[in-house]
């Protein structure tokens, strides 16, 4: 009884106001439509965030694995008398540590990336792909510095495939719209040749 009291006393409140004219120049509910328009600003924003800090930290993993397999490739020479594979040891040893950095990334190379058969070589140039990650060591890179100096090089190329979500969600939020984010990201490192 004293709840059914409260309820009628609370709506005869709300038409006494709505007579006076109060209740429509109340700013009640305000806060609530602020919020509402901002909020899917809010989601880009925090999605957008999230999105290219894990774009940016994948591009970090690759440069560290093509370093790696750089410097390890250039401080080892191509051929070796231990050897007996068609692929040079030292390009094994180089495909492996930039595997094995990548897993150790929780990156999805484990039974990709094999270092004993790339897909292609060429003279000096080996490519490891698969699942649209790619790997390519070419021991004969030029580096040509100040003055025309030429200096003998090894050049890794990383590739690593990235699902944007940014873009779906600004097709969500501005119906038609499209932004147009890289499939893969890559990254290269040159190293002088030591042997």
């Amino acid at each position: 009884m004293a709840g059914e009291l409260m309820l009628y006393k609370s709506a005869a409140n709300m038409w006494k106001r709505l007579d006076n004219g109060r209740l429509l120049r109340s700013d009640d509910g305000v806060q609530l439509l602020e919020f509402a328009l901002v909020l899917p600003f809010l989601v880009v924003l925090c999605i957008g965030i999230v999105d290219f800090t894990q774009a940016y930290t994948l591009k970090h993993n690759l440069v560290n694995a093509a370093r790696e397999a750089a410097r390890i490739t250039v401080s080892n020479p191509v051929t070796s008398l231990t050897c007996t594979s068609t692929t040079p040891c030292s390009i094994q040893a180089a495909a492996d540590a930039a595997k094995q950095y990548l897993v150790n990334a929780q990156m999805n190379v484990a039974n990709c990336l094999n270092p004993a058969s790339p897909s292609s070589s060429g003279t000096l140039t080996w490519t490891y792909s698969c699942s649209g990650v790619t790997l390519t060591i070419n021991r004969s890179f030029i580096f040509t510095g100040a003055g025309s100096m030429v200096v003998p090089s090894t050049q890794v190329t990383l590739s690593y495939p990235y699902t944007w979500t940014f873009g779906s969600i600004i097709g969500m939020l501005v119906p038609g719209s499209t932004i147009t984010l890289p499939t893969t990201l890559s990254t290269q490192f040159v190293m002088q040749n030591l042997t």
